[in-house]
């Protein structure tokens, strides 16, 4: 972020160099982050980071775990509804989140 009014979001760590600004840019991205939203880190110019939600990095921690297990997938693989792409994944992952 470039300061208080950043309208991309991103978090720019080329911008931190003074405290107040370090600081400032923090405290936005730790909101938006407790909110859900996914912030990017800027490093020259290059995406090298993203501050995700906790809960997010758990779910997807979880997620790699079950998919390096070969016999949960071919247990799931019986018994599972299947998703093929982006837009299928998400839905079926939104219904479970629901129930």
């Amino acid at each position: 972020m470039t300061g208080m009014n950043n309208p991309t979001g991103v978090l720019s760590a080329d911008d931190l160099h003074s405290a107040v600004t370090h600081a400032a840019c923090w405290e936005q991205a730790v909101l938006r982050v407790a909110g859900g939203e996914t912030v990017p880190v800027i490093a020259h110019g290059k995406h090298v980071a993203d501050v995700v939600p906790s809960g997010t990095l758990e779910q997807l921690r979880e997620t790699i775990e079950v998919l390096s297990d070969t016999e949960a997938i071919r247990a799931l693989g019986d018994t599972e509804t299947v998703a093929v792409g982006r837009q299928e994944l998400r839905a079926l992952m939104a219904d479970r989140a629901s129930e």
